[in-house]
């Protein structure tokens, strides 16, 4: 698991910040601060191993940690979002047994802000991703992936967020090389289109809607 990182992983989570002109807090040429914390690749290492690597709740000292770094900085004009590049599934016996539940609440108490999903939340059935979304009280976004019967996306393209007047758009995309790593037999039903030009879509969806100034 890497930690505390802007660099994205295979699934992306992707952040645009949207200032909207009605917001009062907001104050034209003023710098603020955003302190973006990102995780990738879990894959089921809620625990520490016996290497006393990996595990949420050393995860969750470190961000409550960071948290109140940001806090002491200045607190009102310092913004903090936590996000996941997705890949929680597959990798730990404990986890899979589980269908990754203490993996879901695990992040819950960590605090997460969205997750993007990633290759390996398609290794189970549809079935088993709907049942942890309802676990996670973060969204798990994807603005790639579309039901073929219906051409409907699946899940949320994006995720509003409103920090001290600023708001944040972030998105999810998921490789869409997830057709050829996954097991097809759960994809009879699934698209995965491409990331590059869904997103554009997306930003220009936001951009209307919302009206950045």
């Amino acid at each position: 698991m890497h930690s505390a990182t802007k660099a994205l992983g295979r699934a992306i989570a992707m952040s645009l910040v949207f200032t909207s002109a009605g917001a009062l807090a907001w104050e034209k040429d003023k710098t603020y601060d955003i302190t973006i914390l990102h995780t990738n690749d879990h894959h089921g290492h809620f625990w520490h191993n016996e290497y006393s690597e990996y595990g949420l709740a050393a995860q969750k000292t470190l961000v409550d940690q960071i948290r109140q770094e940001v806090a002491a900085k200045g607190g009102s004009v310092l913004l903090l979002l936590l996000l996941s590049g997705g890949d929680i599934n597959t990798g730990v016996h404990e986890s899979e047994l589980q269908d990754a539940e203490p993996d879901f609440r695990g992040m819950n108490m960590v605090g997460y802000d969205a997750m993007a999903l990633g290759n390996h939340e398609f290794d189970n059935p549809l079935s088993v991703l709907r049942q942890q979304e309802k676990w996670a009280t973060f969204p798990l976004l994807s603005d790639n992936i579309y039901q073929k019967s219906t051409q409907q996306r699946l899940f949320k393209p994006y995720a509003l967020f409103d920090k001290q007047g600023i708001k944040i758009a972030v998105i999810g995309l998921t490789t869409d090389d997830t057709a050829k790593l996954g097991n097809p037999e759960f994809f009879t039903d699934i698209e995965f289109r491409k990331p590059s030009t869904e997103v554009k879509s997306v930003v220009d969806q936001l951009r209307s809607t919302e009206k950045p100034t």
